[in-house]
């Protein structure tokens, strides 16, 4: 338990240094749904924290607090959701891929872009009509003025950026693909040898020229 705390307070350490280093656009292009998770995440966990110490030192709890506290997860399960394809840190099986060629793990590349299409557009499409049965009946939480829309807006929301995030990784990828560089997918999650923004500098081509696998040198043209 210890190790995994540790690799998490490591990524997250690795998160702020390389969104202060970055400039404002270019970070918020990289960590948007990030910089608003920790948010939540932080206002999450103040709200145990204080609903902890009021059941044990008064004997009571926020009437609010376990639907506030749910509602905010499912923001940040779905902004996480997008981070992750941002920076293809999401799980995949990269064994077999990493010894395919190019025009392989690019023919793979739109399986998988396929099926993130249609599985989170059909989230996406269905949340829709939860939305404005949500807003139409205006439930709010109880013990409080907040409407339980917020919470179910999450659902497109975060559907929405997922697709935005693979369209850019389309974008992404195809670039390196035509432009003779590896495309081949590994298991890591390190978000700076990840970052593929600024492909007009090269700085992020030879990030990833020197961290991810030989390209393919002989059998495929590219």
């Amino acid at each position: 338990m210890s190790t995994l705390t540790e690799s998490n307070a490591s990524v997250v350490e690795r998160f702020l240094t390389r969104a202060r280093e970055d400039d404002l656009g270019t970070s918020l292009e990289r960590y948007f749904e990030g910089y608003i998770a920790l948010v939540l995440l932080a206002i999450v966990t103040v709200l145990v924290f204080v609903d902890v110490l009021n059941r044990t030192l008064r004997g009571t709890q926020f009437v609010w607090g376990l639907e506030v506290i749910e509602g905010l997860f499912i923001w940040i399960t779905w902004l996480s959701a997008a981070f992750a394809v941002r920076h293809s840190s999401h799980l995949r099986f990269t064994l077999l891929r990493e010894r395919w060629s190019a025009r392989r793990n690019y023919v793979m590349y739109w399986v998988e872009w396929l099926l993130w299409f249609v599985v989170v557009g059909t989230i996406f499409r269905y949340s829709l009509p939860e939305l404005e049965r949500s807003a139409e009946a205006g439930r709010i939480v109880v013990g409080t003025s907040i409407p339980d829309t917020l919470f179910y807006l999450a659902v497109p929301v975060g559907t929405a950026l997922i697709l935005l995030r693979v369209l850019q990784e389309i974008v992404h990828v195809t670039r390196r693909y035509r432009g003779g560089e590896s495309i081949s997918p590994d298991a890591s999650i390190d978000l700076e040898e990840r970052s593929f923004t600024a492909d007009t500098d090269g700085s992020d081509a030879a990030a990833d020229a020197t961290s991810a696998p030989a390209a393919d040198t002989g059998g495929e043209s590219r």
